[in-house]
C-alpha cells in the first residue's frame, strides 16, 4: 500500500464548480463584491466569507489575483471549490487553500502533467576514483520532459512541485524511475540515486514501492547508495536518522549530499553518518586558489575521516582543480571534468 500524499496526484481539473472563498477581514469584502456584482456573478454572503455558484475554476482565481488581491492578501485569501452536488464536509477541507496555492496549482499545470505523465528522464553522471582514474558509480539525475520534447530546467521543475505540494509524489516516480533507468542501462557499478527526506512520512510505508522496484529490476543492495538532497537545513535528525536506517538495514549505503552548500554541515554530518559525504561545488569552484575554500574542506576531511566516511568532491571542471584535490584525503570526484550526465552512460 502507498500513502495518498505520494501514490496519488490531488484532483487539481475543476470546471464550473461552486467556489466558498474565505476573507482575512471585513474590509476585504468591498473591492471583492464589487467585483461580483459587476461580473454578475451569483453568490451568496456567508459568515466570514462568500460562496460563488457555478463559475470556471481557472478564470475566476486568476481573475481575483489580477484584479482583486495583492500578492500578500493571496496568502490569506482561502479558497475552497466544491464539485457540481457536492457539498462542504470534512472530505472537501483537503481542497481548501490559499489563493496564491491555487494560482500557483494553475501556473505549473505542466510539472502537474509531467508527474501524472512520468516523462521522467533519468541522466548518469560517472564519479571517478582519484587515484586510479577509474569510474566508480554514476549519480543518477532526474529531467522532466515538456510537451515539446524539451528539457525543464531541474530548480524549475522541483521548486514548482515543492510549491504545489507534490514532492512526495516527484520525489518518488525519480527514484523508481533511476532504479529502472540504472538496470535497464545494465549499470554495474554503484548508484547513487537522490531523495528528499522531506517527501517521505514513515519510510517502511513511503519507501516500500521503491524497494519493490529494486527487487523487481534485481539491482544488487550493495550497488545502491541513497543520496540525501535536501534544499533547507535538516531539522528533524530523527526523523532523517529513520530513514537512513531503513536503508542500511536493507542493505544499501547512504551520502549526504552538498556538504558545504550552507544547508549541509558538519553537524548533520556528525548526527546522520552516511557512508559517503559530497562536498559542494560552490567550496571546489577554484579552491586551488582559495585558501578560505581550502581550510573549510581540510576541516570537512578531518571530520570524516575521523568517523570513517568516503569523501566525495563534486563540480570538478578543470585540471587545478582536480589536481589541488589529488593532494588531498579525497576519495572520489565527479564534474563536467569528467563527463556530463549522460542517458547513456560514459564507461571508462
Amino acid at each position: 500500500m502507498i500513502c495518498n500524499r505520494c501514490g496519488k496526484l490531488p484532483e487539481m481539473d475543476f470546471d464550473q464548480v461552486d467556489i466558498y472563498v474565505s476573507l482575512p477581514t471585513v474590509h476585504h469584502g468591498e473591492g471583492f463584491e464589487q467585483l461580483l456584482v459587476n461580473q454578475f456573478f451569483t453568490y451568496e454572503i456567508m459568515e466570514g466569507g462568500y460562496l460563488v455558484k457555478k463559475v470556471n475554476f481557472e478564470a475566476f482565481i486568476t481573475m481575483m489575483t489580477a484584479k482583486v488581491f495583492n500578492r500578500i492578501e493571496q496568502q490569506d485569501v482561502k479558497v475552497l471549490p466544491l464539485n457540481d452536488g457536492c457539498s462542504l464536509c470534512f472530505d472537501s477541507l483537503k481542497h481548501y487553500k490559499s489563493l496564491y496555492d491555487w494560482q500557483a496549482y494553475l501556473n505549473g499545470k505542466e510539472v502537474a502533467k509531467i508527474i501524472d505523465e512520468r516523462r521522467i528522464k533519468t541522466l548518469f553522471q560517472p564519479i571517478i576514483h582519484v587515484n586510479s582514474g577509474v569510474i566508480f558509480g554514476y549519480e543518477a539525475l532526474s529531467r522532466g520532459i515538456k510537451m515539446d520534447g524539451s528539457i525543464m530546467n531541474p530548480a524549475e521543475l522541483f521548486s514548482t512541485a515543492k510549491t504545489m505540494d507534490l514532492m512526495f509524489y516527484l520525489d518518488r516516480i525519480c527514484r523508481e524511475g533511476a532504479i529502472r533507468a540504472a538496470a535497464g542501462k545494465g549499470i554495474t557499478e554503484k548508484v547513487f540515486i537522490n531523495f528528499i527526506p522531506t517527501a517521505i512520512y514513515e519510510p517502511e510505508l513511503c519507501l516500500r514501492s521503491t524497494a519493490e522496484v529494486l527487487n523487481e529490476v534485481n539491482l544488487n543492495a550493495k550497488q545502491v547508495v541513497f543520496e540525501v538532497v535536501e534544499s533547507e537545513k535538516v531539522v528533524d535528525y530523527d526523523h532523517l536518522n529513520r530513514i537512513l536506517d531503513y536503508y542500511k538495514n536493507k542493505g544499501y549505503s547512504t551520502a549526504l549530499d552538498d556538504i558545504g552548500s550552507g544547508h549541509s554541515n558538519i553537524e548533520a554530518l556528525l548526527q546522520l553518518r552516511p557512508e559517503y559525504m559530497k562536498i559542494d561545488a560552490a567550496i571546489i569552484r577554484n579552491i586551488h586558489l582559495d585558501g578560505h575554500k581550502q581550510a573549510v574542506l581540510d576541516d570537512y576531511i578531518e571530520n570524516g575521516k575521523r568517523i570513517g566516511l568516503t569523501i566525495l568532491a563534486e563540480g570538478v571542471e578543470t585540471v587545478e582543480e582536480f589536481d589541488y584535490l589529488k593532494s588531498k584525503d579525497i576519495d572520489l570526484v565527479q564534474g563536467y571534468l569528467f563527463g556530463r550526465p549522460e542517458e547513456v552512460p560514459l564507461r571508462t
